[in-house]
Parts: structure tokens; C-alpha cells; sequence
């Protein structure tokens, strides 16, 4: 504003979170125009941000970064959070299922709904450790391979060595995962340890396509636990179009984007 006093650098850094909080991802070009300043200035808050773990650059801009602070997956709790997103984009991932084809499904309420939305009689084998899966299961043709191990009610699945040990001895042409966190620089993230060397060693064991399920809350979201970065991720489901810096970057990446 003409005549206004200019920000200071922490009040002008404050503002641009603002402004990432409502737009998740922003151009430098419009930062230096809301906040009247140069953009080598926008460039050096953005830079002061990232260091500070609040943002992640893009080649264009930003892209907020949240630190997640609710604590460990509860199957229980989240089967009702963004409900009809997690039914389109579980029906989306079933269509890509293919004849024959043996596929890893990971844990969490998205990858427990891929069945349903099998045709019936649909011929292939799921390798699970995803005990949700049972009251999806009706009717269907498909052959389920519990993966043993020690139930664990919070994540309404199993793990432990005996776990890993089988994913050791399966070939999955597929493998179809929830994300808790998605996050350019942190890639791949989970609160849950046990998840995150579950999916990881599915991701190994898998001679095909990595298919990572999840709806826009999780972009930008940072949990403790690494899985894999992106780059390792060779198509992402989700329910609406990415901002276009971050899908630039996942293109870059060469990650595939499919909206539901």
C-alpha cells in the first residue's frame, strides 16, 4: 500500500504462510506483487522459510510444508474422515488392477476399499497384511493372502518378522499403498515405524508399478517415520488437481497423476 510503512522481514515471512496456508502452493511472482517487495527479497524469505522447515521450494516458488502433530494411525478413527474421496480414488485404483496380476495392499482404510470395487469373478491374488480388508470381501473371486504376524488393533493390521518374512517371498507385479504424508523433500512419510518398513519392503519386493493412494489433506504433511522419496512412487491416485508448481515438481520426479 502506497505510503504504508514496509514489513519487516519476520512480519513479511509471516504473511507469506498466510497466504500458503489457504493456497498450499504460491509463485514468487505473485508474493512479490502482494507484498510490494523485489523478488530476489521473496526468494530470500522463501529461502529463510525453508531452512526453518516451514516450506518447501519449488522452481517457481513454494509449496507449505506441515508438520504432522496428531499421533499414530487409528484405523477406527479414520475410516470416516473423507469418506467419498477415499471410495473414488479405492475405485479409481481398482480399475488399474489387471488380470492375474499379484498385488501388495498395504494398510489404512483407502487400500481396505480397493476390493469392493472389484468386478466380480475378477481372477488375481492380494498379499495383505490389512485386516480391514475381511469386511470389504464379500464375494469376491479374488484370492486374499493374510500376511501373519501380531495384530496390532490401532492400525487394525498385522506386522513383526513373521510379516516381513513373507513379503520376502512374494513377486508382486503391483502394489497399492495409503500416504499418511506426502511431501516433495521428505517424500513418503508415516507416524507409525511398523507401517513404514512394511510398505517399504512391499515397495521392494514389487517387479511393477508403485501405486500410492491419497486425497489432497495429505499433501504437504510431514509424519516422523521416511518410507520412500516420491521419485521412488511411479503413480499417484488423489481426488482433485495438484497445484501446479508441486505438480511441475512431480512431473520432474517422473510420477504419474491420475484424479479420480
Amino acid at each position: 500500500m502506497k505510503g504504508a510503512s514496509p514489513l519487516l522481514p519476520a512480519e513479511r515471512q509471516q504473511r507469506i504462510l498466510e497466504i500458503l496456508r489457504k493456497e498450499f502452493t504460491v509463485r514468487s511472482t505473485r508474493l512479490s506483487e502482494v507484498l510490494n517487495v523485489s523478488e530476489m527479497t521473496i526468494r530470500r524469505d522463501l529461502d529463510a522459510l525453508e531452512r526453518n522447515g516451514m516450506v518447501e521450494r519449488t522452481h517457481g516458488g513454494a509449496v507449505f510444508r506441515q508438520e504432522r502433530v496428531a499421533g499414530k494411525f487409528h484405523y477406527k478413527c479414520s475410516i470416516k474422515e473423507n469418506l467419498k474421496e477415499k471410495q473414488q480414488i479405492a475405485r479409481h485404483a481398482a480399475g488399474m488392477i489387471e488380470p492375474h496380476d499379484t498385488v501388495f495392499l498395504g494398510e489404512g482404510t483407502t487400500a481396505a476399499l480397493v476390493i469392493r470395487y472389484l468386478e466380480p469373478g475378477f481372477p488375481c491374488t492380494f498379499f495383505t497384511n490389512n485386516l480391514g480388508i475381511a469386511a470389504e470381501a464379500n464375494g469376491v473371486a479374488a484370492e486374499i493372502v493374510f500376511l501373519g504376524g501380531t495384530y496390532n488393533p490401532a492400525t487394525n493390521a498385522l506386522a513383526g518378522p513373521l510379516t516381513m518374512e513373507m513379503i520376502r517371498q512374494v513377486n508382486a507385479t503391483k502394489v497399492f499403498l495409503g500416504a499418511d504424508g506426502l511431501s516433495l523433500r521428505a517424500g513418503m512419510t508415516t507416524p507409525n515405524f511398523e507401517i513404514a518398513v512394511i510398505q517399504r519392503t512391499m515397495i521392494k519386493y514389487t517387479q511393477g508399478k508403485v501405486i500410492v493412494m491419497a486425497n489432497h489433506t495429505k499433501f504437504g504433511l510431514v509424519a516422523q517415520n521416511a518410507i520412500v522419496p516420491l521419485k521412488q512412487i511411479d503413480i499417484l491416485i488423489t481426488n482433485r488437481n495438484i497445484p501446479e508448481d508441486f505438480q511441475k515438481e512431480l512431473d520432474a520426479l517422473g510420477v504419474q497423476v491420475v484424479i479420480a
